[in-house]
């Protein structure tokens, strides 16, 4: 058993030796959405507004390299949100009431990946920290305390070494409330982020 363990820790720490570390800079573009179920009531018609919510991100990662393997821990800077639409079937007449729901956050993703060549395909966790909001959406200022949890999954191409493309899918794990209020009515709701992440990077 103690060979066992001695040969395990001695090709830990030869690929240890081996590795490349590389620290980053990165920035983009995200475009999110929420998960809000549409209401149809006697009281009043809520629905996620169709266009897109376009945000942006920018931040720091380190890339550690082993062989076809890396782990790529960031911390970045993300302005998200989304819109919906409001309707109050009492007074058809004024349409439709935009409201939106917009917040800053720090996100910390950890990522686990292999390269082919130029490309990369990676995956895991990441955690976000809210720092800021403007919230049309009653109800949510005591889920957004803390952190949340979520995951990313996507590919990136590496070009000429230091420079770095990526496109990732983010979902997430945690609610952000049970329901909303508008217009004096309570929306039950399972409201959680999904986004596309597109950025572009530069190693050191």
């Amino acid at each position: 058993m103690k060979k066992v363990f001695f040969i395990f820790a001695l090709i830990f720490i030869v690929s240890a030796s081996q590795a490349q570390v590389k620290f980053g800079i990165k920035a983009g573009a995200n475009t999110a959405s929420f998960k809000l179920d549409d209401v149809d009531s006697p009281d009043a018609i809520l629905t996620q507004a169709k266009q897109a919510q376009w945000g942006f991100h920018a931040g720091v990662f380190v890339r550690i390299k082993i062989a076809m393997l890396y782990l790529q821990p960031e911390a970045y800077f993300c302005s998200t949100g989304g819109k919906f639409t409001y309707e109050d079937p009492d007074n058809p007449t004024a349409g439709e009431v935009l409201k939106s729901f917009d917040m800053n956050r720090l996100d910390i993703p950890l990522l686990i990946g292999v390269t082919l060549g130029p490309i990369r395909i990676n995956a895991g966790p990441v955690g976000h920290l809210v720092l800021s909001h403007k919230n049309d959406l009653e109800g949510l200022e005591s889920d957004l305390k803390g952190m949340k949890w979520g995951y990313q999954a996507g590919i990136g191409f590496d070009l000429f070494k230091k420079l770095t493309i990526d496109a990732r899918y983010e979902g997430n794990l945690s609610k952000l409330g049970e329901s909303v209020t508008i217009g004096g009515t309570d929306f039950p709701t399972d409201m959680r982020t999904s986004q596309i992440l597109l950025s572009v990077g530069f190693m050191f």
